[in-house]
């Protein structure tokens, strides 16, 4: 429940208890925002930062839970702000952006105090942007990329980022089923967003039956190439999906042109893919998809 009054109750607590936790923080209730500061030694830094993301969280909550999430969030923000300070050292932030296509709810399920940058796509998955540092991708908050300078218009995508580095995937045919993937590379999950020139036969008739077993893996076969080859896609994402370091959805769905749905299976071993009716095969369907397969093959 948000509300005018509940606003004003919250700013309210934030600012009695913000100065306990936190001497010299600056709360204005009036521009509801919050200065904090961090650093060591002569080198200290500070930055203002917004309070609608602790007052929307308390407004979800009971009173007398409050307290320990704004300490909480305090603390988060703080961090941030240590840890913004240190990705300057290893070059450019805006050009080390990366996305992720990960489960829908991820986000919510792994986050902490901060909430993060990520844009939903679509009912089944989510983008969520990550900034790479060493060898690492951290994962980058609405706090972080605000004390970034990342919310800029003119700062470069995250999206079109990564897509320019799996723009060189090529599937490899796998037991009547195509598979886009490279070891250890967690961007290859972002094929989907980039149908158009890694699944263009999702935009083509029926499109086609997908799963993204794991981030570096993403797995199709054309939608109507019927009973047998879609039972095999569907055996291919458990298996991966199963165990894996990466693992992202152990679904199949159907995905053509900005549709994308989910295809029930069941729990049998091997599972069996519940194929709609639009997709169960017919003569002409099987003559049509054989003719694009041996244009994409030119």
């Amino acid at each position: 429940m948000t509300g005018t009054t509940n606003d004003s109750t919250v700013l309210r607590a934030i600012a009695d208890l913000a100065p306990m936790w936190m001497p010299g923080c600056v709360v204005d209730t009036a521009e509801r925002t919050v200065e904090v500061g961090w650093g060591r030694g002569a080198l200290q830094m500070s930055a203002v930062v917004g309070l609608s993301e602790i007052i929307d969280r308390c407004n979800q909550l009971p009173q007398h839970r409050w307290a320990e999430q704004i300490e909480a969030w305090l603390r988060a923000v703080v961090a941030e702000g240590e840890l913004a300070t240190e990705e300057h050292r290893f070059g450019d932030v805006a050009e080390r952006q990366r996305a992720l296509l990960v489960q829908r709810g991820w986000s919510a399920r792994t986050a902490g105090p901060v909430a993060d940058a990520l844009i939903p796509f679509g009912d089944h998955f989510e983008v969520v942007v990550f900034i790479g540092t060493g060898t690492e991708l951290r994962r980058l908050t609405v706090v972080r990329r605000s004390m970034l300078g990342l919310g800029d218009p003119a700062v470069p995508s995250p999206v079109q980022l990564t897509l320019e580095q799996i723009s060189d995937l090529r599937p490899v045919e796998h037991n009547g089923f195509s598979v886009l993937s490279r070891e250890n590379d967690p961007l290859v999950s972002m094929a989907v967003v980039d149908r158009e020139n890694l699944l263009p036969q999702s935009s083509l008739g029926l499109g086609v039956l997908l799963g993204v077993p794991r981030l570096s893996t993403v797995a199709f076969c054309p939608a109507d190439a019927g009973q047998e080859t879609a039972d095999d896609l569907a055996r291919f994402v458990a298996d991966t999906y199963r165990d894996a370091p990466d693992q992202c959805s152990p679904d199949v769905f159907w995905l053509q042109g900005d549709r994308m749905v989910q295809v029930p299976v069941t729990l049998a071993e091997p599972p069996t893919v519940m194929l709609p009716a639009a997709l169960l095969p017919s003569p002409r369907r099987t003559w049509v998809r054989h003719l694009v397969q041996q244009l994409f093959r030119r």
